[in-house]
């Protein structure tokens, strides 16, 4: 039964949205204790940043969402369920960063998704959306934009989680929620999305939202003029606020510089980022002598649309930009933002705003996590990492058979912090883990 293709209808009594829904998965690889082990070893992933309790199966899943213009279409992601569990398990709810091509969607690479490998073998139900429009999903994908990715990632969690009740699974009411980047950006916007009109269904533990544009119009679009390492980044907001707006232009040529308009064709789900930069820069050097070093992502833009941009308040693109900031809303759960100051990709400030105007208000633990002067890529493994070991302190662990093992000789060696980086033995931190001789550890929130 385990390798057939299943057919779940669930229908939803909610009294603002009844209807069937129907998913389908299908169970794509799985990964024996030693296999998750071998995981660890082959990407040099610290021991501490989870138990491995559990064989694991990972399921492809097809499911119905909304879109933006509130019609159900299909969508794609994957589900992680460790094998037999002997406690109940919590969800965790992965949303992953920038993509462009339909390959390179967790659905389609289920076998690279370490991070839901390694937490459902410590006992988590991982979902993992592909959102809107990428994998084997129906329509456009809406880069940035908040509804729909809160839609897709709500839906796969109610989804997964009757997944994982057919397989026998014993669900906790724990829910946690993390994503980088692009999935910063939908983390928070689930946050915001369940707490407002979810709260009766879910209730959030903890939340982990990572290096997000959580403040497009302000701290994001300050970045237009600087030079940028991924300029495809630009266009994807462009074509997907067109696409659920319909309002920014009438024609692409009327935004974009000669020689850029023509790459809408390029955001079909048959091109990786890398493809779409080398094009934009390609152009910018064909046809206006601009170097890759040189290039702004203003250098696509008509000047004169952008000083009316500027000018006029209520501007179009600004007013999408504002539609998906998400600093206008007061957490009421548990929030660790991280963020390195030397993001070149999504300004540091985006978190610096979300943190100073969540904690003016905010009754529920917040916290927001510098990682240093690391750039975008180098910042996501460490922060990952961290958002990980920050919700396992706060999983409910069924301990009644727990065996206490006792070693007097073993003695305290180092100390990290949740981002890896060695701590001074004579300092105290709110935030570490304590390695010992024997190679063990302790997880430690305050001491």
């Amino acid at each position: 039964i385990c390798n057939m293709k299943k057919f779940l209808i669930l229908l939803l009594l909610f009294p603002f949205m009844i209807f069937a829904q129907i998913a389908t998965y299908n169970l794509e690889a799985t990964w024996s204790i030693v296999e998750v082990q071998n995981l660890y070893t082959q990407n040099n992933l610290p021991y501490y940043i989870g138990d491995i309790n559990y064989a694991v199966n990972g399921y492809k899943v097809s499911y119905y969402t909304l879109n933006e213009d509130a019609n159900l279409v299909l969508v794609s992601g994957v589900l992680f369920l460790p094998v037999n569990p002997s406690c109940p398990s919590p969800i965790l709810s992965w949303q992953h960063g920038t993509i462009v091509s339909d390959m390179q969607a967790p659905s389609q690479n289920i076998n690279d998704n370490i991070l839901g490998v390694v937490s459902a073998s410590h006992g988590y139900v991982v979902v993992v959306s592909d959102y809107l429009g990428l994998g084997e999903g129906e329509g456009m994908h809406n880069y940035c934009h908040s509804e729909t990715e809160a839609s897709a990632v709500i839906d796969l969690i109610i989804e997964g989680k009757n997944i994982a009740t057919t397989e026998g699974l014993n669900i906790s009411d724990q829910l946690f929620l993390m994503g980088y980047s692009q999935g910063g950006h939908s983390t928070m916007a689930t946050v915001k999305e369940i707490e407002l009109n979810y709260s009766n269904i879910f209730n959030i533990t903890a939340s982990c939202p990572m290096a997000g544009p959580y403040s497009m119009s302000n701290a994001q679009a300050s970045m237009l003029d600087l030079v940028y390492p991924n300029p495809g980044y630009f266009p994807y907001v462009i074509f997907s606020y067109q696409n659920v707006y319909g309002n920014l232009y009438n024609n692409p040529d009327e935004l974009f510089m000669p020689g850029f308009e023509n790459l809408f064709n390029m955001y079909d789900g048959s091109y990786s980022m890398t493809e779409i930069n080398e094009e934009i820069w390609s152009v910018a050097e064909d046809d206006y002598g601009i170097s890759q070093l040189d290039f702004t992502p203003l250098h696509m833009i008509k000047d004169s649309y952008y000083q009316n941009y500027l000018n006029d308040a209520s501007h179009p693109f600004k007013l999408a930009l504002q539609d998906n900031d998400l600093i206008d809303f007061i957490p009421q759960s548990p929030m660790r933002l991280i963020h390195c100051n030397g993001d070149d990709n999504v300004a540091y400030e985006n978190s610096m705003l979300a943190f100073n105007s969540f904690s003016q208000f905010s009754t529920q633990e917040l916290v927001l996590l510098d990682g240093g002067n690391f750039n975008h890529s180098d910042c996501s493994l460490p922060s990952i990492i961290s958002a990980k070991l920050f919700f396992d302190e706060l999983f409910d662990v069924c301990d009644d058979n727990t065996i206490i093992e006792l070693n007097l000789d073993k003695e305290l060696v180092n100390i990290v912090d949740y981002l890896g980086r060695n701590i001074d033995l004579t300092n105290k931190y709110n935030f570490c883990v304590k390695l010992y001789s024997d190679g063990s550890f302790d997880k430690v929130m305050k001491f």
